[in-house]
């Protein structure tokens, strides 16, 4: 059973009442861009941060503190605005893209202090990878009961569910992904670093691994300077862990029973887990011109 957040539910109400009152003009500021959402093409409504400090204080407060807890009902909210008013579809992964955050930080002031909370980050874009789909949300079955388990969320890898839902059933691993009912979204990851001119004398530049998604990605080209507004995150390092997990076995191979390399790699655990720091990115916004080389 999934405990109820309040102050999720809270931030998802105020935000959706901030999107069905705001106006400017008027006329509801973001309901002409709510509606255009129904394009198979489109699942992001870009928000300024500047109007929710006009509507509500307390909301802009707790999304700069809170943003990686509220950013689901967020998008919730924005689900259930743009369906209120067009004719959206339900197994969409609608997304909010929050611009005008007005502290802008550099790689360097990247500090754990930021986990968590909505930051503006500028750096110079030195690498770009390939686009791929990622797993959001996944639907699996049960392969001993063959119980439909709906909605359940990616933590930045592949995760099973923990254990079958069905009551009489005790299965914790045997389980099979429903490509077809499962949401994916496009992914993007980049790579920024600090500029010649923000540089303190003698130090290193330093870099940091930007996530894209949706409609912000193949919106960088290396060489250019960004804004990215997201938030800092903890993230498993798998490329270590798979490198651990090889060594660990290429070690045990020899002169070892059967069984005993099961074993040994059951018992690695978490223990050879490394984690590392990414930046998540709901907004992309240029900030100068090429640099020249």
């Amino acid at each position: 059973m999934r405990v109820k957040d309040e102050v999720g539910v809270r931030c998802q109400k105020l935000f959706q009442d901030f999107l069905e009152g705001y106006k400017e003009n008027g006329k509801v500021k973001y309901l002409e861009a709510a509606i255009e959402l129904k394009n198979p093409d489109r699942n992001t409504l870009e928000v300024s941060f500047e109007d929710i400090e006009k509507y509500n204080q307390n909301l802009a407060s707790t999304i700069i503190e809170e943003y990686y807890r509220v950013n689901p009902f967020l998008c919730q909210a924005v689900c259930n605005f743009s369906k209120d008013h067009g004719e959206a579809k339900g197994d969409k992964e609608y997304r909010v893209s929050i611009v005008d955050v007005p502290t802008r930080l550099n790689v360097r002031e990247l500090t754990t202090a930021r986990i968590g909370s909505l930051v503006r980050i500028s750096g110079q874009v030195v690498r770009t990878h390939p686009v791929h789909p990622e797993l959001v949300l996944g639907q699996f079955i049960c392969l001993d009961c063959q119980t439909v388990i709906k909605d359940v969320e990616q933590q930045f890898k592949y995760t099973n569910p923990t254990i079958c839902r069905n009551p009489v059933c005790s299965n914790r691993r045997r389980f099979m992904l429903d490509l077809d009912k499962s949401t994916f979204v496009d992914f993007q990851k980049v790579r920024i670093q600090e500029t010649q001119a923000e540089l303190p004398r003698g130090c290193i530049p330093r870099s940091v691994e930007v996530i894209l998604h949706a409609e912000a990605v193949e919106t960088v080209q290396a060489g250019d300077r960004y804004d990215f507004t997201g938030t800092l995150v903890v993230v498993p390092d798998v490329g270590a862990l798979t490198g651990a997990i090889t060594q660990k076995m290429s070690n045990h191979k020899a002169g070892e029973a059967a069984d005993a390399g099961i074993r040994g790699l059951k018992a690695l655990g978490v223990r050879e887990l490394n984690y590392k720091l990414a930046f998540v990115a709901c907004s992309v916004t240029p900030t100068s011109q090429r640099v020249n080389k």
